[in-house]
C-alpha cells in the first residue's frame, strides 16, 4: 500500500507577491519605493492598504480605519469611501475614448452588509449626503488628503514600510528612537534639525504604529 503524500503545509504570516523581472516592472512602481536599502517593491505593494489608511484616515492601518467606521464614526467611513471610489473623465467602456465621466466604485467594499445598512440610515441625512459626494469626488476636489504636505506624506510611507522592523527591533531594545530618528536624517525624510526633542518624535511615530511592540498592525480581511 503506498504511502499517502504528504500535504504541504500553509505558511503563516505575510504571503509575498511572486518576483516581478524587473524589466516588466513599470518605472513609476519603482518611484514608490523609498530610498532605503531594506525597502522593496514588495513591502510597499504589501504596505498599500496601510499607507493609504495613515495618508487619507490618519489611522495607522487599514484595519483600524475600518473598525472605526463600524463602530460608528463617519468620518472614517467618509475616508473608506475617498479610498475605494474612483471618478474618471473618460468612457468606462472598453476601448473608448469618448470623454465621458464614469466612476469606478469598488463593489467588494459597498457590498458589505456593515457598509450598506451605515449608508442607508446616513443617507437620510442631507448633510451626510454632501459629504458623501465630496468624499466621492475627493480626488478631483484635492480633499483626498487630509492637509499633507509631500514632506508630511514621504514620512508616513516611509514609516509604514519600515515600522515592523523597528518595532521588533524597539521590542527587544536592539534599537532606540534616538537611533530611528538619525536614520530618518540619513535618508533625508525629515531635517536634521526637525525633532531634536525626542518626545515629541516618539509622540508622532506612536501615532503612526510605531509603539514597541513586535510584528505590525493586522490588515483587514
Amino acid at each position: 500500500m503506498k504511502a499517502k503524500p504528504k500535504k504541504k503545509k500553509k505558511s503563516k504570516g505575510k504571503i509575498s507577491p511572486p518576483p516581478v523581472p524587473s524589466e516588466h516592472i513599470p518605472p513609476e512602481w519603482l518611484d514608490l519605493v523609498p530610498d532605503h536599502p531594506d525597502i522593496s517593491l514588495s513591502d510597499v505593494l504589501n504596505n498599500a492598504e496601510d499607507t493609504m489608511a495613515l495618508l487619507v484616515g490618519k489611522k495607522s492601518s487599514m484595519e483600524e480605519l475600518i473598525n472605526n467606521a463600524k463602530k460608528g464614526d463617519i468620518k472614517s467611513l467618509l475616508d473608506l469611501i475617498k479610498i475605494h471610489t474612483y471618478p474618471f473623465p473618460l468612457d468606462n467602456k472598453e476601448g473608448s475614448t469618448l470623454i465621458i465621466p464614469s466612476i469606478n466604485a469598488d463593489r467588494n467594499f459597498y457590498e458589505q452588509k456593515w457598509v450598506q445598512k451605515i449608508l442607508v440610515k446616513e443617507m437620510e441625512d442631507e448633510g451626510f449626503r454632501k459629504d458623501f459626494w465630496k468624499a466621492v469626488f475627493s480626488r478631483q476636489n484635492n480633499t483626498f488628503y487630509k492637509r499633507t504636505t509631500d514632506i508630511q506624506a514621504d514620512l508616513k510611507e516611509y514609516v509604514v514600510n519600515r515600522r515592523e522592523k523597528w518595532n521588533t527591533g524597539l521590542s527587544q531594545k536592539s534599537i532606540t528612537f534616538e537611533e530611528i530618528r538619525s536614520e530618518l536624517v540619513k535618508y533625508k525624510i525629515i531635517n536634521e534639525e526637525d525633532y531634536t526633542e525626542i518626545k515629541s518624535l516618539t509622540r508622532l511615530l506612536n501615532i503612526f504604529g510605531v509603539t514597541g511592540k513586535s510584528g505590525r498592525p493586522k490588515k483587514a480581511k
